[in-house]
C-alpha cells in the first residue's frame, strides 16, 4: 500500500526540494523531516546530495532549531492587503474540521510561506486575527487521524487522474476491493467525500465511456494505492453540479427520478427559511399568517426526510406523498421508543 515515506531516495530529495520552495526564512529539518516522512538525519543526507547536484541550500538556525533556505535568484511576491490576510486566516480556520487531510496541511503552508513575507509588524497583526474570528462546526467533525496516507493517495487520484487501488468498508460493515477513477473531492457537513468510478482492469481506453457514478466517504477506505502509469479521462457528459444538491448533500440520482418536493414551515420559522439558499432549484411562496412554503426538485429523498425531521413542528411534508409517508413512518418509530 502506498505511503507517503515509501520512496526512493532521488524521488524523497526532490520532495525535500519541493517543500523549500516559497520559505524564504527556510524550514526546520523537523518539518522537513515530518513532511517526508523520514529521520533528520536522512533529511541532512539528503540536502548535502541537493548541494552536490549544484542546488544551493543554505543550513542555517530558525527559531533556535536546525533548518535549511533554498537560495534561489529571487521570490516572487504578491501584494496583499490587511483584509485579504484575516480572509486567508478564516479560510484556515474553517479547514480546521478536515485536520490530518493534505487540504488542511496545504493551507497551512500557504500561511506560513505568506507570514514569511510579512513584516515584523504585520506578523505581530497577524498573530491576533485568531481571536477576530471563529468557525464553529455543528452536528460534529469526522476522524481522520492516522488516514494521512489514505488521504494523500485519494488525493493524489483526483489532482493526477490516476487510478486508485482501493479497499472501501460499507456502512454495514461490508468491506469492497478494486480500482477507482476519482473525479472529484467533496465537504460535506464537515466531511469529505470522494466522487468516481469503480472501473475493471485493464482500462480499454483512457477515456472512461458512460457508467455508474459513486460517492465514497473517505474515512471508510482502509487501503488506497495511487497506480501510477494507469491515468484515465473522466466521461465527458460528468458535471459536478449533478452531484451535488444543496443543504441536501451528494446523495446520487438519475434525472428521470427528480420529483418536486413541497414543504411548508410555520411563521415562527419563516424568516430563517427565507434568509438560506437550500437547494439551487429551490422557490419560495408567501402564505397566509406568515408561513411559508418552500418548493425544489431533487432526486433523492433520503437527506430529505431527515430534514424535514431537524424542523420538529415547524415543518410539515407536503408532496410528494413517498416523502410524507417515510417521514410519518420515522416519526412513529421514533415515539415508540418512549412508550
Amino acid at each position: 500500500m502506498y505511503r507517503r515515506g515509501d520512496i526512493g531516495q532521488v524521488a524523497r530529495a526532490l520532495r525535500i526540494l519541493n517543500a523549500l520552495r516559497g520559505y524564504k526564512q527556510g524550514r526546520t529539518l523537523a518539518e522537513l523531516a515530518g513532511a517526508v516522512g523520514v529521520s533528520e538525519r536522512t533529511v541532512r543526507r539528503d540536502l548535502n546530495d541537493l548541494n552536490d547536484a549544484d542546488v544551493e541550500i543554505e543550513l542555517t538556525r530558525l527559531d533556535g532549531r536546525a533548518a535549511a533556505v533554498l537560495v534561489e535568484a529571487s521570490y516572487s511576491s504578491v501584494a496583499i492587503t490587511r483584509r485579504e490576510r484575516y480572509t486567508l486566516l478564516a479560510v484556515r480556520r474553517m479547514f480546521d474540521v478536515l485536520h490530518g487531510t493534505p487540504l488542511a496541511e496545504d493551507v497551512e503552508s500557504v500561511l506560513r510561506k505568506l507570514e514569511q513575507r510579512m513584516t515584523a509588524q504585520e506578523r505581530t497583526e497577524h498573530a491576533t486575527f485568531g481571536e477576530r474570528f471563529a468557525y464553529i462546526p455543528d452536528g460534529g467533525t469526522k476522524e481522520y487521524r492516522g488516514k494521512e496516507d489514505l488521504l494523500d493517495a485519494l488525493l493524489t487520484g483526483v489532482l493526477s487522474r490516476r487510478l486508485v487501488r482501493f479497499a472501501y468498508q460499507g456502512a454495514r460493515g461490508r468491506t469492497q476491493r478494486g480500482h477507482l477513477a476519482l473525479f472529484s473531492m467533496v465537504v460535506h457537513k464537515h466531511g469529505l467525500y470522494v466522487v468516481g468510478r469503480k472501473v475493471s482492469m485493464p482500462l480499454e481506453s483512457a477515456e472512461l465511456g458512460p457508467g455508474r457514478v459513486e460517492v465514497f466517504a473517505a474515512e471508510r477506505f482502509r487501503e488506497a494505492e495511487c497506480l501510477r502509469g494507469a491515468t484515465f479521462v473522466p466521461p465527458s457528459n460528468f458535471k459536478l453540479g449533478e452531484v451535488v444538491h444543496g443543504a441536501f448533500g451528494i446523495h446520487l440520482g438519475e434525472p428521470s427520478e427528480a420529483q418536486e418536493v413541497v414543504i411548508e414551515f410555520s411563521k415562527d420559522r419563516a424568516a430563517y427559511v427565507r434568509a438560506r439558499i437550500w437547494h439551487p432549484s429551490q422557490h419560495l411562496d408567501q402564505l397566509a399568517g406568515g408561513a411559508v412554503r418552500l418548493t425544489f426538485t431533487c432526486v433523492n429523498l433520503s437527506p430529505v426526510v431527515s430534514w424535514v425531521l431537524e424542523w420538529g413542528p415547524h415543518a410539515r411534508a407536503i408532496e410528494p406523498p413517498a416523502l410524507v409517508a417515510r417521514v410519518v413512518e420515522e416519526l412513529d418509530a421514533a415515539r415508540k421508543n418512549y412508550e
